[in-house]
């Protein structure tokens, strides 16, 4: 289930926490980027351990060639 987009006071509250101190030009680029960010983060899978790391669920062989 899709988590509902960060309000910009949300955003404002966020970047206040970060320290950043923005001009409005330059809080609306952040504002854009958040909801791209947003997406981006919706596409994660979420159904892994934390053990399941890359290094431990990599499989070499189920790409070499098949004899």
């Amino acid at each position: 289930m899709p988590l509902e987009p960060a309000t910009r006071e949300e955003i404002a509250i966020l970047a206040r926490r970060a320290g950043l101190q923005l001009n409005e030009e330059h809080f609306d680029q952040l504002v854009d980027a958040y909801g791209h960010l947003e997406q981006m983060l919706g596409r994660i899978r979420r159904a892994r351990s934390y053990a399941d790391e890359p290094a431990h669920i990599f499989v070499p062989s189920k790409f070499t060639p098949q004899e």
